[in-house]
């Protein structure tokens, strides 16, 4: 059998120094505000938001086989950016969602991208056979496929052209999403308000049927009736198959839909006041849904820290109830997760 090399390991990245001084209580050598964290460092981080100032953002959780909960997140360059400004992807590791391993970061240069650019926007994994194969969105256009021998690597390029461009659908392409049937069927979820499901190959870097188009009944978002929102992410609880973009959620009982909107499931009123006060509670909550320990969580996107802004996040914890008919009660945003 032909051997396969996975040439591409995680590497460092920079962050602020002050940032990362506050979390490890310790003084880091620094160049220009930034201090460089290096693959394995554990930081203990207990409340929310986790790991804050390190612009740790767009969270997407996936399950180990070793039990590790590993997140598969963008990374906000920096407290002075005025757009999105994201030189590389992130994974991180966790067994008990308070200390925290860095495992490393993927570069786009050594992607088929080919050269460093400020677009690594988000991402998505899918840990199966005990490989990995990581949806990146290349800028708001496109999505890639990195193929990894193991949860966090090393990595080979799963295809020199994009997974999905926007010659393909209505609207924007980025923010994959993977979603695995209790058929153990897989799927990619992406795009900006309309979400597109397509059913992935065995080879799991081509598709195996065309994209569809998720219909959503009277949908609402953060930015007002009739519009959802980018962000889009999917699971199944209790019969129901829930889709959510940032905070709001919709339900069906069938993959396909129609999906009938819920609303908001974060409830400002339950809300810690830090996290209450903040002007605009409701926008770009990018994020997922997991398991630990038999609870569901959500994790996702958070601006309310001073110093944060709509271009420099945090990310959140959210413990994650359902009512008695399937949709996800009033969820509380609070300091602690447990």
């Amino acid at each position: 059998m032909r051997r396969v090399d996975f040439p591409v390991p995680l590497r460092p990245t920079s962050v602020p120094a002050q940032a990362l001084e506050a979390i490890t209580g310790r003084v880091r050598p620094s160049s220009d505000g930034r201090s460089v964290l290096e693959p394995g460092e554990r930081l203990h981080s207990p409340c929310n938001p986790l790991l804050p100032g390190l612009g740790f953002c767009d969270p997407h959780a996936r399950r180990a086989p070793d039990g590790r909960i590993l997140v598969y997140a963008t990374h906000d360059f920096g407290p002075e950016n005025k757009d999105y400004e994201m030189h590389d992807w992130w994974i991180w590791s966790t067994r008990d969602l308070e200390e925290w391993t860095f495992e490393g970061a993927l570069r786009p240069e050594e992607t088929a991208i080919g050269k460093p650019m400020r677009s690594c926007w988000a991402t998505d994994a899918l840990l199966a056979e005990g490989m990995c194969w990581w949806y990146l969105s290349d800028g708001p256009d496109r999505i890639r496929v990195m193929h990894g021998a193991g949860p966090t690597g090393p990595w080979r390029d799963g295809g020199q052209e994009p997974l999905v461009d926007t010659r393909l659908v209505s609207s924007g392409t980025r923010d994959p999403h993977v979603f695995t049937d209790d058929d153990g069927s897989e799927w990619l979820l992406f795009g900006t308000w309309d979400s597109y499901l397509a059913r992935l190959a065995p080879d799991r870097v081509c598709f195996a049927a065309p994209r569809q188009r998720l219909e959503v009944r009277n949908p609402q978002g953060p930015y007002g009736p009739g519009r959802t929102d980018d962000k889009p992410s999917l699971h199944r609880h209790g019969g129901y198959y829930h889709l959510t973009w940032g905070c709001f959620g919709a339900r069906s009982r069938a993959l396909a839909g129609p999906y009938y909107c819920d609303g908001c499931f974060l409830d400002r009123s339950l809300a810690d006041p830090e996290f209450a006060a903040t002007e605009q509670f409701s926008m770009d909550r990018h994020g997922s849904f997991f398991v630990h320990k038999g609870r569901w969580f959500f994790i996702g996107n958070d601006y309310s820290r001073p110093g944060a802004t709509p271009h420099f996040r945090d990310s959140i914890i959210v413990p994650v109830e359902y009512a008695a008919d399937g949709r996800i009660a009033p969820a509380r945003l609070a300091r602690s997760w447990r």
